[in-house]
Parts: C-alpha cells; sequence; structure tokens
C-alpha cells in the first residue's frame, strides 16, 4: 500500500514538472475562435483570393484549364502562394502555372489556357469576360483577333502584356 501511494505521488510530481502551462491551456482554450484565425491566416494578404477562386470554381467546368495572374508575378514574391492556393480551390481543373520556381515565363501555359483567373491585375488583350468580382476577374481569350490600340489601363500602371514573352 505504501508502495503504491509513492508510485502514485511520483507519477504526479513527474506530471507536474514535465507539462508546461501552454499544454493546460489548449484544453480550456476557445477552439472556434483559434479555428476561424487560423484558417483565415494564409490568406492575410489578399483576404478576397479565396472568395475569388470560389467564384472562379463557379464559372468553370471540371477539365477547363485555367491560368492564374496574380499580383507579384515571381516565384517566391507571392505567386507560388496564388498558384498553390488555387490548385486547391480548383480541384478538377487544371491549374496552369504562368512562372516556374525560377522565375522562367511558361508563355505556352498561357496560350493553352481556356480561362484567365486575373485577380488584382489588369490584362490588355482580346478577351471575353466571363465573370467579375471579389477582386478580380475570369476572362476567356479570344486568340487571333489582334490587341486594341491605345487604350490606356483602366488601374493605370498594374497592366500586363498579352503575351508573357512581352515581359522579357
Amino acid at each position: 500500500m505504501l508502495r503504491r501511494a509513492l508510485l502514485l505521488i511520483t507519477l504526479l510530481a513527474l506530471l507536474v514538472v514535465c507539462i508546461k502551462p501552454r499544454m493546460l491551456q489548449i484544453v480550456f482554450t476557445d477552439r472556434e475562435a483559434a479555428a476561424r484565425e487560423m484558417n483565415g491566416s494564409p490568406d492575410r494578404l489578399w483576404p478576397l483570393y479565396p472568395r475569388f477562386l470560389e467564384g472562379v470554381r463557379a464559372h468553370t467546368q471540371p477539365g477547363d484549364t485555367i491560368a492564374i495572374i496574380a499580383p507579384g508575378m515571381a516565384w517566391d514574391s507571392g505567386y507560388s502562394y496564388a498558384y498553390y492556393r488555387a490548385s486547391y480551390f480548383l480541384t478538377g481543373r487544371e491549374v496552369l502555372p504562368l512562372v516556374t520556381p525560377e522565375n522562367e515565363k511558361l508563355p505556352q501555359n498561357f496560350r493553352a489556357a481556356r480561362y484567365l483567373a486575373v485577380f488584382e491585375m489588369t490584362v490588355r488583350m482580346p478577351a471575353e469576360i466571363v465573370w467579375q468580382g471579389e477582386g478580380g476577374t475570369l476572362l476567356r481569350p479570344v486568340w487571333g483577333t489582334p490587341p486594341p490600340a491605345g487604350r490606356p489601363s483602366p488601374s493605370g500602371g498594374n497592366a500586363i502584356a498579352p503575351d508573357p514573352e512581352a515581359q522579357r
């Protein structure tokens, strides 16, 4: 009996010494608030981006090819986030990157895309606007049509050329 009591006291002493207060806080934390905070953290810089991608998903079909155009068209300047987040939200569609992790342009993907999902940018090229909202535009390119002459970008300086090769 004394042996059991000593064993129990030793076990409790080890628990008290080894358990950090933070571990006990987790048990009594409001998990809903923590979940909301964690769910929003990937999209802190572009809070509208998930809703934009949901709109793109609603206006495209499984199997469609979609190229992503977003601010920071360099892999480590935000494009990797835009591309991988789109791949997650647009499951069933083929999301085509326009740059590689080494920042090489992929004009063949630009031409292969049935749709261009353009977020917080302006693209000057012949295209049909399929849907617009949540900070972006879903375009269906019209290939073979000459670009409009002399039309300034509505946003002023946030435009990209219709062909990624022109950006080199």
